[in-house]
């Protein structure tokens, strides 16, 4: 392996539709379980099985598709998507859900990312599920795939001097499948959750294949509501990482720590928690040992808090204190802080504003890519209900991004309307 492509991509854009406000706050601890993908309604009956479709259509001008330091490239996208909902409740104990869902990217300038491979994406809402309720322990068995796509440049990395080479835009593909088991089981006022999963990333392209990896994990959680506004919980998760190629250091992870959810008042909410996290890095990849010289083990604390405040009947808001790990695809670890603040503002019956700002601040332990960087985050958006089934979404998002790494600064601004057709 002469040169190693590295797929850093400093905005992860993804087939996930763009909002305008910033995107969801990372998870603070990995014993959080997967949660269930839930549909807001249901538009149809075919035999015993209830239908839900939703169609959408977007359009969206970005000033820096490729996310790009030194040759930013400005297109306008066309994104059609549709969705698909089926539930089937067998019998009383017994549901069967399937959801699917379908991205259409096509670029009016750039005609070379219009491949196949860099146009339509599974979004991750894409999911199958089977759930059984015995006496007073319910299982779901579920698999959620999910195939996204990124235009953003890469560079090339000589493994030998470590040496960093800007290079043009590459269409880094990759699918993810998560296969688990979760139960709950309600004893009094206390729920015992559970979860043992597997989690594949895989992509089909050959020099991003170092990327390929699985992990397996096992959780669990316990909560009790100690009040009618107070409830706790403890988590507890152990988790084993492998990578395909000697390029990443394989990983075992241990996760534990209490959280609370309080709704102090009828108008605010707290909730809040910490977890203590130990990642034991395997060494002899690349990220270990060479040039790159990133043989770090890591033994941090990671949290959330998030306080919430309903002002009155067309106002609320919130701030959000968090920090999170990650294992990264070009260093051991990356931990991230961040804090952002929120709104939602009800205009009139119809029309809704929405908003957000964050900064956040990363860390990486070393590797391919050592970057750290500071980043500001901050949207708008207008929801208008515009008939009982079609809904307009008109939003902006800006990022500025000041990374130590060579080539991994950059701004990007983002103009998006976008039509929902619930069928």
């Amino acid at each position: 392996m002469q040169y190693i492509r590295v797929a850093v991509l400093a905005a992860c854009a993804s087939t996930l539709s763009v909002s305008a406000q910033v995107d969801k706050t990372p998870d603070f601890a990995p014993f959080l379980l997967d949660k269930r993908v839930e549909r807001e309604d249901y538009n149809f009956r075919l035999g015993p099985m209830l239908v839900d479709m939703v169609g959408s259509f977007g359009i969206e001008y970005n000033d820096n598709i490729n996310t790009s330091e030194v040759a930013p490239i400005e297109d306008v996208i066309l994104q059609p998507g549709i969705s698909f909902g089926l539930k089937w409740q067998i019998n009383e104990y017994n549901e069967l859900d399937a959801n699917l869902g379908l991205e259409y990217w096509h670029y009016l300038s750039e005609s070379e990312l219009n491949d196949f491979s860099n146009q339509i994406g599974l979004t991750p809402n894409t999911e199958l599920s089977f759930r059984v309720l015995i006496k007073d322990i319910t299982f779901r068995i579920y698999d959620r795939i999910q195939y996204s796509f990124d235009s953003a440049d890469s560079v090339v990395v000589d493994p030998v001097t470590g040496n960093v080479i800007d290079s043009d835009p590459e269409a880094f593909t990759r699918f993810r499948n998560v296969l688990g088991i979760q139960t709950e089981w309600f004893i009094g006022e206390t729920i015992f959750s559970a979860q043992l999963s597997r989690e594949d990333i895989y992509s089909p392209e050959d020099i991003f294949e170092y990327v390929n990896r699985y992990e397996h994990k096992a959780a669990l959680n316990v909560e009790r509501a100690l009040a009618a506004n107070f409830t706790t919980g403890l988590g507890i998760s152990y988790s084993t990482i492998d990578f395909d190629l000697a390029v990443n250091n394989d990983a075992d992870t241990f996760t534990f720590g209490p959280w609370i959810d309080w709704k102090i008042t009828e108008f605010i909410g707290l909730y809040a928690g910490v977890a203590y996290n130990d990642y034991d890095f395997e060494t002899g990849a690349l990220t270990d040992g060479t040039v790159f010289g990133d043989d770090s083990e890591l033994e941090d604390y990671t949290w959330m808090v998030r306080l919430s405040h309903v002002a009155n009947e067309v106002f609320n808001h919130q701030v959000e204190w968090y920090r999170a790990i990650s294992v990264s695809n070009t260093a051991n670890s990356n931990v991230l802080d961040g804090i952002r603040y929120s709104f939602a503002y009800n205009i009139m019956p119809r029309i809704r504003l929405d908003g957000a700002v964050g900064y956040e601040e990363s860390e990486s332990s070393g590797g391919l890519i050592n970057d750290d960087f500071d980043r500001w985050i901050w949207g708008l958006s207008t929801e208008v209900l515009l008939g009982p089934q079609l809904t307009a979404d008109i939003g902006y998002r800006y990022i500025d991004k000041e990374s130590d790494a060579a080539f991994q600064s950059y701004e990007q601004n983002q103009f998006r309307i976008f039509l929902k057709y619930d069928f």
